[in-house]
């Protein structure tokens, strides 16, 4: 079973740190058989879809250039535990010293209640099959995705949750959370209520 590790690269601040520390944590994985595709091309949507649609792997793994996988078997516990459809794992939080945070391990309650929330965590802690895989909304840039989770859940009825720590998250002002305006996030906001309202 093949993964594939899609990387979207952005000129954050600091982006070459955090792809030499990305990249290296992939390199001390147990688990070998995968690929690494790296793109650069317009926003976070068309990016990740840019490498999705290169994927040749049967599971395509999201990792941000700021994230990395936390410990040598990450891999190895998505390829021996993936049953199809899409997986997402927990996760630690690193605030740039180093120190691993804020563990969270994901839930799909606020994906599927009344209230909307990203219980899932970042796009780094997912992986989901290589079949007419779906693509992330290019629309949006700070919601995209809770909308793909959504979308996910309808497409696969469920969600196979990995209680095991295997991705670091890297925080920082260079987040888009932190950099998006408030203007910015209201208009997604209003975007994501309107796209998935239930007809009358």
């Amino acid at each position: 079973m093949k993964i594939s590790v899609i990387i979207p690269i952005h000129w954050m601040k600091n982006w070459q740190f955090f792809l030499t520390r990305c990249l290296e944590s992939i390199e001390k994985q147990t688990f070998t058989d995968y690929e690494v595709i790296i793109t650069h091309y317009g926003k976070m949507a068309e990016n990740t879809n840019s490498g999705i649609k290169k994927a040749t792997g049967d599971i395509i793994k999201i990792l941000y250039v700021d994230d990395y996988l936390a410990h040598p078997d990450s891999l190895k516990n998505l390829a021996e535990n993936f049953k199809g459809g899409w997986l997402a794992t927990g996760c630690v939080h690193n605030w740039g010293d180093g120190k691993f945070k804020d563990p969270h391990l994901p839930t799909i309650e606020g994906i599927t209640g009344n209230i909307v929330s990203n219980t899932i965590g970042s796009p780094s802690v997912i992986a989901f099959e290589n079949k007419d895989p779906l693509l992330f909304d290019e629309n949006m840039g700070w919601l995209l995705d809770v909308d793909y989770y959504m979308r996910l859940v309808k497409r696969y009825k469920g969600l196979t949750i990995l209680n095991s720590y295997d991705v670091v998250i890297g925080c920082g002002d260079h987040q888009v959370t932190n950099i998006i305006s408030e203007e910015e996030k209201t208009k997604e906001e209003n975007y994501l209520k309107e796209k998935w309202k239930t007809p009358k």
